[in-house]
């Protein structure tokens, strides 16, 4: 599967796989205000139990809704 297809796949699987939609998270994680990617990835592993597949596809497109 192409990178492009397995990031739909993810997104499209977000609220079984994780209890939230992306829109969710992405608002939890801009209440945190964090400055790095690493910061986001592991916070959203600790505080979430997330894997790091699901934390890092949330931590990217929180940056990418900025712009």
């Amino acid at each position: 599967m192409d990178p492009l297809s397995m990031e739909k796949a993810m997104i499209k699987n977000m609220h079984v796989k994780t209890g939230k939609v992306l829109e969710e998270w992405i608002r939890i994680v801009k209440h945190e205000q964090f400055s790095k990617h690493g910061e986001t990835v592991k916070y959203l592993k600790d505080e979430y139990s997330l894997t790091h597949g699901y934390a890092n596809l949330i931590a990217h497109k929180s940056r990418n809704n900025d712009k």
